[in-house]
């Protein structure tokens, strides 16, 4: 099981963990004994490294010690950090989606399987809320461009046929009038399509109604997280915007431009290495976004990202 209690050692503690998903998509969650630190709290199943072991390596040893499974498919998920007095702890995230063996409590814990929807009703450590978000987001975020209702639509059927259930609406040139009707046209659509969707903070509407994905210069204007239905993101591209994020306890970000792009021909791409590097700095699932192609899906895995983002990357033919 997870211990991340000071330990008086001062040295840098690394966790690996487990959201370890059935054949039907359903979660498994432990709950911590009564004379464990946090007891009665649930958790993902997993545990310390030991010395020379990789996160791959320390992940399946400890659910095989844990509950008798050997991971087949596991893909980073994300990647924690938590600074406590004497200890720091990195906590090592992964998305099990195949697995051998039969689930064993063989430490005697309490373990449920549940849905992604039913993780609200869960209480887990404070730790765990970014690993939540990163659960309950997906690995794609597809963002619509455009401000005629009759192509939003039809772009969300198409995005929706591809598998992806998460999605920004930016149409930043509608009158009040005109945005209060694709807002409530796109929401009795997405509720048929079951799509989280999120409007753009320049939308100019009531977008807390729905989730809101906020510009980077909103995002730097705010001194605390804004009224949402839904989730709160932002756009960054710097570290600076990164930690406001992060102190505003946003649910996810999207950093750009990863790759160059021809929408921002005159902005400097970050690259693989310093998206990779920024992201491991802060406590985000971080979409990358920018110059993408799908092609480019484990590659961000591997730097740390939640997924991919874009706009033509989700066009059909892309």
């Amino acid at each position: 099981m997870q211990n991340i209690e000071p330990n008086n050692s001062g040295i840098r503690v690394n966790v690996a963990i487990g959201v370890i998903k059935d054949a039907q998509g359903r979660i498994l969650i432990a709950q911590r004994k009564l004379d464990a630190h946090l007891a009665g709290l649930w958790e993902f199943p997993g545990g310390k490294f030991e010395v020379g072991e990789s996160a791959g390596l320390a992940l399946s040893r400890e659910l095989f010690e844990e509950l008798n499974i050997k991971p087949i498919k596991a893909a980073p998920l994300i990647a924690l950090s938590f600074d406590y007095p004497e200890v720091s702890v990195r906590l090592h995230v992964y998305e099990v989606s195949r697995f051998s063996g039969e689930v064993i409590a063989r430490e005697g814990q309490y373990l449920k399987w549940i849905t992604k929807n039913e993780l609200d009703q869960y209480q887990f450590p404070e730790a765990n809320k970014a690993i939540l978000s990163a659960i309950k987001l997906g690995r794609q975020y597809a963002i619509i461009n455009g401000d005629n209702i009759k192509q939003v639509l039809q772009d969300l059927e198409s995005i929706s046929a591809q598998g992806v259930d998460l999605v920004q609406i930016r149409a930043k040139h509608l009158s009040s009038q005109n945005a209060e009707k694709l807002i409530s046209a796109v929401k009795a659509r997405c509720d048929v399509l079951q799509m989280e969707c999120l409007l753009n903070s320049q939308m100019g509407a009531k977008v807390s109604a729905a989730g809101v994905h906020l510009t980077s210069s909103d995002l730097m204007m705010l001194n605390q997280r804004p009224e949402s239905q839904g989730f709160v993101a932002a756009s960054c591209h710097s570290l600076q915007e990164l930690r406001q994020a992060e102190q505003l306890g946003l649910d996810f970000v999207v950093l750009s431009p990863v790759n160059k792009t021809a929408s921002h021909p005159e902005a400097t791409p970050l690259g693989w290495r310093q998206f990779s590097q920024w992201v491991a700095q802060i406590n985000l699932p971080v979409f990358a976004l920018g110059g993408l192609d799908k092609q480019d899906y484990d590659l961000a895995l591997s730097c740390g990202a939640q997924g991919i983002s874009g706009i033509s990357l989700f066009k059909l033919g892309k």
